[in-house]
């Protein structure tokens, strides 16, 4: 904390590390702290052309006040991002997802910061129609329009966490197949992805198609593995007990030849 009030004191114009200490007060469960933090930071900022840099503030704030299950103090920052206030209507929330998605034509935005523009978009749609597919299709307008498969992956990985925490972890009303369905897409374009790992196996677990989880790991049309596909190898072996007993050595003879490859290419 000595650090942080440090880096703070001479560098009192970063939002980077404005949001880094907001970010570490929620970790400690301090999110009356955090959320000063983004109401002063985002208050003493208010330039026009600063308000639309800070756009990883807003979707944090937002992200915090919605996970703690408040779906109105959500709203309220989302609106407060794009400059209204007072509560939320019909043509409010319209009048704010234009201008969210106004905020993405923005040329003097980088990809990251516009990238939090469309969840915080998503995250409008979200809960003002509790609506996963809606959700969803924001995302979907969006991620063919990236710049790089990396910004692809970045937004996919988005979209399916909003939708994980939307009905698993805040157990909101949610058809499983929505989340199954789309993390399967997923993982088959980004295999490596951990996140998405973890997802698919979460939304198969249960589901009595194991098979299907192992066929899909299995499967590298025919190239070598490296040593992330390796290392998720030998964490699902472990992932239900008494059912990949028999993987668990296969996968570790695998990681030894993932790790010894790559010390050659490199």
């Amino acid at each position: 904390m000595g650090l942080s009030k440090n880096l703070l004191s001479r560098h009192r114009e970063s939002l980077a590390l404005w949001n880094a200490h907001a970010q570490l007060e929620e970790s400690r469960g301090r999110r009356d702290e955090a959320r000063k933090i983004y109401q002063t930071t985002l208050t003493l900022n208010r330039s026009h052309k600063t308000l639309k840099k800070a756009s990883c503030l807003w979707w944090n704030w937002a992200e915090m006040e919605w996970l703690a299950g408040d779906d109105q103090s959500a709203l309220t920052v989302i609106l407060k991002s794009v400059g209204m206030e007072g509560p939320g209507s019909g043509v409010t929330f319209l009048r704010a997802k234009r201008s969210l998605e106004g905020e993405y034509d923005s040329p003097s935005l980088g990809w990251k910061e516009k990238e939090y523009w469309i969840k915080l978009c998503a995250l409008l749609e979200l809960l003002i129609g509790n609506q996963p597919t809606s959700a969803l299709t924001i995302f979907d307008t969006y991620i063919p329009h990236c710049p790089d498969e990396s910004s692809k992956e970045s937004l996919m990985t988005a979209s399916l966490l909003m939708i994980y925490y939307h009905g698993v972890i805040l157990k909101k009303p949610m058809q499983p197949h929505i989340l199954r369905e789309r993390v399967r897409k997923a993982f088959e374009k980004f295999p490596n992805n951990s996140i998405i790992l973890g997802i698919l196996l979460e939304a198969e677990k249960g589901q009595g198609i194991w098979g299907y989880v192992r066929a899909m790991l299995s499967g590298n049309d025919g190239k070598p593995k490296g040593v992330a596909r390796r290392v998720a190898d030998v964490w699902i072996a472990g992932w239900e007990k008494g059912r990949w007993l028999t993987e668990i050595e296969r996968t570790r003879n695998g990681l030894a030849a993932a790790v010894e490859h790559e010390r050659w290419v490199i």
